[in-house]
């Protein structure tokens, strides 16, 4: 199958802003969107360790710990149901920057010494007219580090 066209996707991506219809900017869409799904995982029963985690090598949205598991949570809120899913919007790319902020955040926190596993998970919010949040679905295990991301 062929990629569509950057210039195409651009087009398409317009019709789907986060905030459309709602009056919410994009930064505020996806500050609701963590917010919400922060609050899912602490009913969970996660403890969230660390929001927006940030070093130059990418950015963590959530960092959560339940059961000697160490998630690395990416965030993907929206305000309309998309023709995508959401989880298939998290490239190669933004999955290879996720790994290499978790393994920055891994040897800044000693997470190896303590012998705890990590795992990468997905949390989508759909953030309703008034934005909010209206449906929050947790995967986990959404992707793996592959020998061959790098």
């Amino acid at each position: 199958m062929k990629e569509i066209l950057p210039s195409a996707w651009r087009r398409l991506a317009r019709l789907f802003r986060p905030g459309k219809g709602t009056g919410l900017t994009r930064t505020q869409v996806g500050s609701r969107g963590e917010r919400a799904a922060a609050r899912h995982l602490e009913a969970k029963g996660y403890r969230i360790l660390e929001r927006n985690f940030r070093v130059t090598q990418g950015e963590i949205d959530l960092v959560a710990f339940r059961d000697g598991v160490v998630a690395f949570v990416e965030v993907r809120a929206q305000t309309e149901p998309g023709m995508i899913d959401p989880v298939r919007t998290i490239t190669r790319r933004k999955q290879r920057r996720v790994i290499k902020a978790a393994q920055r955040y891994c040897v800044l926190r000693d997470v190896q010494r303590d012998g705890l596993s990590t795992r990468f998970d997905v949390v989508t919010v759909l953030l309703d007219a008034g934005g909010r949040a209206s449906s929050v679905r947790h995967i986990e295990d959404a992707f793996q580090v592959s020998t061959r991301a790098f």
